[in-house]
């Protein structure tokens, strides 16, 4: 069942109004409701689009704020960054294919990954990371994940949220 509800759309509106850091709060609240979801964690892609940093997380102990990556060649980047299109690891070797840090995740107990871009006005402004369990990603998931995604690209209209 959806967590959008009159409640949550209060709690949302209240979050916009709040700032930046009221809105992780609750949309992390959104996504780690999602059965199997135990991280999300929100990447903004810098203006010039040199680098990608974390600007906010359900696991600031695991994933602190700040943590910069420049933007090169690596299929993460290429997919998401280029194709625009999500990168979805159900597994360990899933995730493999497009994160380096697969063995960190795992030793951390993730055994999934997936990344969906933000896509505003036919660019990448950030990015939507949630780890969770292997085989998290099922189509029941995906579409609960799916109705979240536009009210998560409210956290990248914001502002100067993109500055590192």
């Amino acid at each position: 069942m959806s967590m959008l509800n009159p409640a949550m759309a209060a709690k949302l509106s209240e979050a916009l109004a709040a700032g930046p850091q009221a809105l992780f709060a609750v949309l992390s609240e959104l996504f780690t409701a999602v059965p199997g979801i135990r991280t999300a964690t929100f990447i903004a892609t810098a203006p010039d689009r040199s680098v990608t940093h974390r600007i906010g997380t359900s696991n600031p102990v695991d994933f602190p704020i700040g943590n910069v990556d420049p933007v090169d060649d690596s299929a993460w980047n290429r997919r998401i960054l280029g194709e625009m299109k999500p990168v979805i690891g159900n597994d360990v070797p899933g995730v493999a294919a497009f994160i380096p840090e697969v063995d960190q995740l795992a030793a951390m107990g993730y055994g999934a990954c997936s990344c969906f871009p933000i896509v505003i006005a036919a660019e990448t402004r950030g990015v939507v990371a949630l780890l969770g369990d292997a085989g998290v990603f099922t189509p029941g998931a995906l579409a609960e994940i799916n109705t979240i995604l536009p009210i998560a690209a409210l956290i990248f209209t914001f502002g100067g949220i993109s500055e590192r």
